[in-house]
C-alpha cells in the first residue's frame, strides 16, 4: 500500500469545497435552507479520530520499544519488544488511509458550506460556528490519519548493522 498523498488529500478538498459551496447555492436559490451540519456529525469526527489513536497505540508502543532496543542493545536481548500483529497493523493502516481521505472530504464540504454561509445576507452565529467545528473534526481526521498511516510503516530491525557485523 502506497502512502497518502498530501496532494490527493488537497484535490479531495477543493473538489468537493467546490460541490458544498454549488449545493449550498443551488438550494438557497430553490429556496431551501443551507444544509447544515448536524451536531452528531460535529460530536463524531473528532471521536473517530480519538478512537483510531487508541487503536493504534499497541503499534506506538512497539514503534517506541524498537528505538529503545535500537539505542540499548544491551536491554532488547534481556527483553525484546513484543510484536504487533501484522494484520491488525495493516488493519490499522488502512483505516487510518480512508480516515484521512474520508477527513479531506468533509474538510473540502464544510470549507465549501462556510464561504457560501458567510456570503450569505443574513449569517446566523450559530451556523457559522457549526462549519468551523465541522472543519476542526475534519481536520483532526486529516492529522490523526495521516500519523497513524505513518506509524504502521515497518520499522528498522532492532539490531544495528554494526552488531550483525561484528557477529559475523
Amino acid at each position: 500500500m502506497k502512502p497518502t498523498k498530501a496532494t490527493a488529500l488537497v484535490s479531495y478538498a477543493i473538489a468537493t469545497s467546490i460541490l458544498g459551496f454549488g449545493v449550498s447555492a443551488l438550494l438557497v436559490r430553490s429556496g431551501y435552507a443551507l444544509p447544515l451540519s448536524p451536531t452528531n456529525l460535529l460530536i463524531t469526527l473528532p471521536v473517530i479520530a480519538i478512537v483510531l489513536v487508541i487503536m493504534a497505540l499497541p503499534i506506538l508502543r512497539y514503534r517506541a520499544a524498537v528505538k529503545r532496543a535500537i539505542e540499548k542493545p544491551e536491554t532488547a536481548k534481556q527483553h525484546p519488544p513484543k510484536r504487533v500483529d501484522p494484520f491488525f497493523a495493516m488493519r490499522v493502516a488502512v483505516l487510518a488511509k480512508a480516515i484521512a481521505i474520508s477527513g479531506s472530504v468533509f474538510l473540502g464540504w464544510h470549507a465549501g458550506v462556510l464561504i457560501a454561509l458567510v456570503r450569505a445576507p443574513e449569517v446566523e452565529s450559530g451556523s457559522v460556528w457549526r462549519q468551523v467545528f465541522g472543519l476542526l473534526g475534519s481536520i483532526a481526521l486529516i492529522v490523526a490519519g495521516l500519523i497513524i498511516e505513518n506509524s504502521c510503516k515497518v520499522p528498522p530491525d532492532a539490531t544495528p548493522p554494526d552488531i550483525e557485523a561484528s557477529a559475523a
